[in-house]
């Protein structure tokens, strides 16, 4: 990460003039009453390069020390307390530079927060901080970690407070001098949404502050800096091969969500797949979905290091297309003066953690070294944490004999009070005597792709080394139907995510003959390939007045109505029917007279209320389509071909399912018009990478 300083040397005009640069202007020289002091100027340069701390070498005074009068306001030890600070309420800007006849210069300097100001002795060369006070960083810029750019955020909690979490700011609060508010009130923006372009920390806290931009332009007025915890994802139509996971913490109030995807996957279709009687999430998808939670929770003060079995399995049965939640905990924090060590499995499982000092350790410094942009540490701090690490897991099951050069430089970079995750291997690759080891392999490059052991695991019966996993009987060997089973479904928890399955997602009969001859206590080789190349394509929408990049994506349903509901409170009355939640469906098969009573009482909704019963509907039904054929026809379809149909094929125009719109004339009579949402195609494109189309629509949101 490069790190950008926010705050760096002052230096004197006169210097500034010779590189041809000018951050400081200065007013007009005038002697003071006592006719020691000869120039006291007002320092008007960027506030951020007037960012200072203490040395505990001078005090604090009202008035230039040497001026009569002047009187302590800090003491040495109160300075040295505050430049210590963890909060940056304590952090202090220079603001005007005396100048004596000899050469001294003192700074008038104020806290951030107003509750000190006074001068201080500043060395003998003006235009520069020494004596008793230096140059400080009051926040460290770095890049956007990609968990963070690739997602939109709303404020969490809109209002008005000034917690750094509710309201936005010009920079991080209390970093810049006389830097304030960006915006004073967040209620109107509510329901913005905004994209994260700016990340880093303060130096005292070390909590880390985002800058967003809103998408809408309209709403750029609130663009500016806050806490990266006063932030929620936004929400956003769910793709068919994506499962959103929603992260909450034990009162299932949302954290984060992230969405899990798969290129190959059908609406509907599970995630895991069936083993026995509970359900098995493959190897990969574990891994893959602990790290994109643990990016998710980063800074939040919640962590989930390690999905736990019943989390894995409640997870194997949710299905792309819908939402599934994890709950989070409290994240257990870190000392300032530690790097945590993760160590990880397979699955990105925590399954041990070493909390790792040394002498020179100090909060918010790396642990090794950065020279030239290459990090390296030190043969001690490599010893004494291969040690610790090997203690740790003793015993465990997994080993890590000998950090890699990418594990020492991932180390090195790690700053004290952070954490850093080291992936682990097994202790042991010994097969056991009641197992069969399983090699899933590529046939072209014989390359193992995955392997499993399977191990029989009936106590009363266990397979003793070297009988055979099958039975052989008129000469044809064969396997026991509920082996077959298992194994299918271990093959596909194993092989998932990799592009690999076995023929048809099931053994072939010579693969079952193989394997029924294979000796309980070895290994054995079985061929895998990859599945069918079927066309995959991807419909995105954007209203005609927003910008394309905004674009979501299509969601198809058979429904010819939007299915979403309102509650109607008392619409009937007496004799007639009362009605409460009806959907849309509902209202459309409504008789005639349920139907006239139904208009009768909507009467009595004012038109602000009708309306809002309309936006409901409506947004219901935007970025759906009904699907009557269209996704037939594009599987089958080249990119050519859909470029040429962009103007005249069947699914060049999609509609979505039909909403009401409810409108009252002046006479309180209350009519119902069925609508649609058209989409129209403009463009088409292919992915370079996974050779998917993509074909892009507009439509009026008005």
């Amino acid at each position: 990460m490069i790190v950008k300083l926010k705050s760096s040397i002052f230096i004197s005009a006169v210097a500034l003039g010779m590189l041809g640069v000018s951050c400081v202007s200065v007013q007009p020289a005038h002697a003071s009453s006592t006719g020691t002091i000869v120039s006291n100027r007002k320092l008007t340069g960027n506030p951020s390069n007037r960012s200072v701390t203490f040395t505990g070498s001078s005090a604090l005074y009202s008035k230039p020390q040497i001026s009569k009068g002047a009187r302590i306001v800090a003491t040495k030890a109160a300075l040295k307390d505050l430049a210590a600070s963890k909060s940056s309420n304590d952090n202090f800007a220079a603001y005007r530079q005396a100048t004596t006849k000899k050469g001294s210069t003192y700074y008038k300097v104020t806290s951030l927060d107003g509750k000190y100001r006074g001068w201080i002795y500043g060395g003998k060369k003006a235009g520069q901080f020494n004596g008793g006070l230096e140059q400080f960083t009051t926040f460290d810029e770095g890049s956007v970690p990609s968990s963070l750019s690739n997602y939109t955020f709303k404020i969490a909690a809109p209002g008005f407070q000034n917690d750094g979490k509710t309201v936005t700011y010009k920079d991080p609060l209390n970093t810049v001098y006389q830097s304030g508010k960006q915006i004073g009130d967040s209620v109107r923006y509510a329901d913005t949404t905004f994209k994260i372009d700016g990340f880093g920390t303060r130096t005292r806290e070390g909590d880390t502050w985002v800058h967003i931009s809103a998408i809408n332009s309209a709403d750029s007025a609130a663009n500016g800096w806050i806490l990266y915890k006063g932030l929620r994802q936004a929400e956003s139509p769910i793709p068919n091969n994506a499962l959103r996971i929603d992260l909450v913490d034990s009162k299932g109030n949302l954290i984060r969500y992230i969405n899990y995807t798969d290129a190959n996957a059908k609406y509907n279709q599970p995630l895991g797949v069936p083993y026995g009687t509970s359900w098995t999430l493959g190897n990969d998808d574990q891994a893959n979905i602990q790290v994109a939670v643990r990016q998710a929770l980063q800074g939040t003060g919640f962590a989930l290091d390690t999905l736990s079995g019943n989390q894995a399995g409640f997870l194997a049965q949710a299905k792309f297309g819908h939402k599934a939640s994890l709950t989070v905990k409290a994240a257990d924090p870190i000392p300032g003066t530690t790097v945590r060590i993760n160590i990880v499995n397979d699955e990105n499982a925590v399954v041990d953690t070493v909390d790792y000092t040394n002498q020179s350790a100090q909060v918010g410094q790396t642990l090794g070294s950065v020279s030239s942009g290459t990090a390296s540490l030190s043969a001690a701090d490599q010893k004494a944490i291969q040690s610790d690490i090997s203690t740790a897991l003793n015993k465990s099951g997994y080993k890590l004999d000998d950090l890699s050069a990418e594990q020492l430089t991932d180390l090195a970079k790690t700053k004290f009070g952070g954490s850093v995750y080291l992936k682990a291997d097994n202790a042991t690759t010994t097969i056991a005597d009641n197992a069969v080891r399983i090699n899933f392999t590529d046939p072209a490059t014989g390359k193992i792709i995955k392997s499993i052991d399977y191990v029989n695991t009936d106590a009363d019966d266990p397979a003793k080394k070297g009988t055979t996993l099958g039975t052989q009987k008129s000469g044809k060997w064969t396997m026991d139907d509920n082996d077959v089973v298992e194994i299918d479904a271990l093959a596909a928890s194993s092989l998932s995510g990799t592009g690999y399955i076995l023929n048809n997602e099931h053994l072939s009969d010579d693969q079952e003959t193989t394997l029924a001859q294979t000796k309980f206590g070895s290994s054995v080789s079985i061929n895998v390939g990859k599945p069918a190349n079927s066309s995959n394509f991807a419909l995105y929408a954007a209203s005609s007045a927003s910008n394309s990049a905004n674009a979501q994506e299509l969601v198809p349903t058979s429904l010819p109505y939007v299915d979403n509901s309102w509650e109607f409170p008392d619409v009937g009355g007496g004799n007639t029917p009362t009605y409460s939640k009806l959907s849309a469906a509902d209202i459309a098969g409504l008789s005639a007279t349920n139907l006239a009573n139904f208009k009768q009482a909507l009467g009595k909704y004012s038109s602000d209320a009708l309306s809002k019963i309309n936006n409901n509907f409506k947004s219901a039904a935007e970025m759906q389509y009904v699907d009557s054929g269209q996704t037939d026809a594009l599987k089958s379809a080249d990119l050519n071909s859909v470029k040429s149909g962009l103007q005249n094929a069947g699914w060049s125009t999609l509609q979505s399912p039909k909403y009401p719109v409810f409108t009252k004339d002046g006479n309180e009579s209350v009519s119902i018009d069925w609508q649609t949402i058209s989409y129209h195609a403009k463009s088409a494109n292919q992915d370079s990478n996974d050779g998917s189309i993509n074909v892009y629509y507009t439509f009026d949101a008005q």
